[in-house]
């Protein structure tokens, strides 16, 4: 029986001739020939078919034919059974697919738990770096009092109030400063005596004590995403202490000269319901922040226009407010904190005495105390002349308040040879939602006997609750001063 190859040879041999005639097949012609001749070649069946009919062998040709169509239903079917397999398998790979849209919540809420559960455990501290010269001399006091700002990249910056007035010793100094994340030490941007008897405008090493300040993240008039912190002082306009000498605030960058002064009496309450204080006392002072312009807003007395006060300038607007509603319907319109500076000279922050229940400042080595700074249970609590004041400024710069609640239990030693006495304190930091930032403990024992640990109550006088990173500041342990520390939690 001839070769189905010889008959596609002489076809192949005519095609060529053909090609190399006056009309040659084309490319495509080409191809077509190609792919036909490799299927013929390929079909062993349809081989002995067509050379059967050629050679006339019908019966031949018909049996061959007849296998080569079952051998193509059997290939048919069992590429049918594959690929019906091969899609159940798919249906089920794409169902546990399917699974991971409803997983993703899941892992969140199991992350937000060891999150919380983190957050929820009670956070020893250790001492890393002292930021004060110890001393036996009661004129290198600390002030336990402090305002301070958590920012978001683990850095905080604080007011520290000065301890004494009309001292020359350093460390009792009025002192803004910035606590590094990493717990390493402290950078102070500026520091200056407080005095009753001497008055500068723009202090330097001067500061009149009449006054009160803050420590902020403030914009540029021309680009308020431009953030860097200033100090933002409120003071008089003169070496007076009456209300009639109250000369306003101004940006320290600014100077002196840039001061406003808000007007008298016309307050609003920002969202977290605290209220704005304007009525011209120096030590007392509660401003407006404009979370989206990063800047300080107030009514000018003179011309009832709105001021934002920027760290490089202030912006006069043309919005006129008449009343106290019209300032309450602008705060309500928009994203504002109310601010409450804090005293150039507050020694020691107000809490409440554990066994007789009043508010009394904490200044006892050997009384327990116990509260809160911030806004609880509709009692704000913050800065003038009374409380320490604790802020965050957050990932998405908005400055809010913080709960800061404490509680300290301190026992001297027994007999006057021993130092079995302890001291402790405790803090949780909360959001103004409710969130618990972090809980962090403190523990001290006396080094001389008969002695107590030191004044615990405002011992952990700040804590950044997004680097754990903070200050201990004993203030006092048997005739010894000055006893500050960066410290973490770990």
């Amino acid at each position: 029986m001839a070769s189905i190859q010889t008959a596609v040879q002489v076809m192949v041999d005519k095609l060529v001739a053909d090609m190399q005639g006056e009309q040659p097949l084309s490319a495509e012609e080409q191809a077509l020939v190609s792919n036909a001749i490799t299927k013929l070649t390929d079909n062993e069946k349809l081989e002995q078919a067509v050379v059967a009919v050629a050679e006339s062998h019908i019966d031949n040709a018909t049996t061959a034919l007849q296998q080569a169509a079952q051998v193509g239903q059997t290939s048919l079917q069992q590429a049918a059974q594959t690929l019906n397999d091969n899609g159940t398998a798919l249906e089920g790979k794409a169902a546990k697919l399917d699974q991971l849209d409803t997983m993703a919540p899941s892992l969140a809420r199991v992350e937000t738990l060891q999150g919380r559960a983190f957050t929820n455990q009670i956070r020893p501290l250790f001492g890393i770096n002292s930021i004060e010269t110890n001393s036996t001399s009661a004129s290198l006091a600390r002030s336990t009092s402090v305002f301070a700002v958590y920012d978001h990249s683990g850095e905080t910056f604080l007011v520290r109030p000065s301890y004494a007035y009309n001292n020359n010793s350093q460390q009792s100094r009025l002192e803004y400063l910035k606590l590094f994340a990493d717990g390493s030490g402290k950078s102070t941007t500026h520091s200056s005596y407080v005095y009753t008897n001497a008055f500068a405008q723009n202090p330097t090493s001067t500061t009149y004590m009449y006054g009160a300040s803050a420590y902020l993240p403030l914009g540029s008039k021309d680009n308020s995403a431009d953030i860097e912190y200033d100090i933002v002082y409120s003071t008089q306009d003169s070496q007076a202490t009456g209300v009639a000498n109250y000369g306003g605030i101004y940006v320290r960058s600014q100077g002196f000269t840039s001061m406003s002064k808000p007007k008298q009496n016309l307050n609003a309450t920002d969202q977290y319901g605290v209220e704005t204080i304007t009525n011209h006392s120096y030590a007392d002072v509660a401003a407006l922040y404009d979370n989206q312009k990063h800047c300080l807003v107030m009514v000018d007395e003179n011309t009832s226009l709105l001021i934002e006060k920027y760290r490089d300038g202030n912006v006069i607007t043309t919005t006129a407010i008449a009343n106290e509603a019209e300032l309450q319907a602008y705060v309500d319109a928009g994203d504002f904190t109310t601010v409450k500076f804090i005293h150039h000279f507050l020694r020691h922050p107000k809490g409440v005495r554990r066994m007789q229940g009043s508010e009394a400042e904490m200044s006892e080595v050997n009384i327990s105390y116990f509260g809160f700074f911030g806004i609880f249970n509709n009692t704000v609590k913050m800065g003038g002349s009374t409380y320490s004041a604790h802020y965050r400024f957050t990932a998405d710069l908005k400055l809010e308040p913080v709960n800061y609640f404490y509680a300290s239990s301190t026992e001297a030693s027994t007999t006057s040879n021993t130092t079995n006495g302890s001291g402790e304190v405790t803090v949780a930091i909360e959001s103004m939602a409710g969130e618990l930032l972090g809980m962090y403990f403190y523990s001290s024992k006396p080094e001389n006997g008969g002695y107590g640990p030191g004044l615990m109550s405002t011992a952990i006088g700040c804590m950044n609750p997004y680097s754990q990173v903070g200050i201990l500041n004993e203030h006092f342990v048997h005739n010894y001063y000055g006893l500050g520390r960066t410290c973490r939690a770990f």
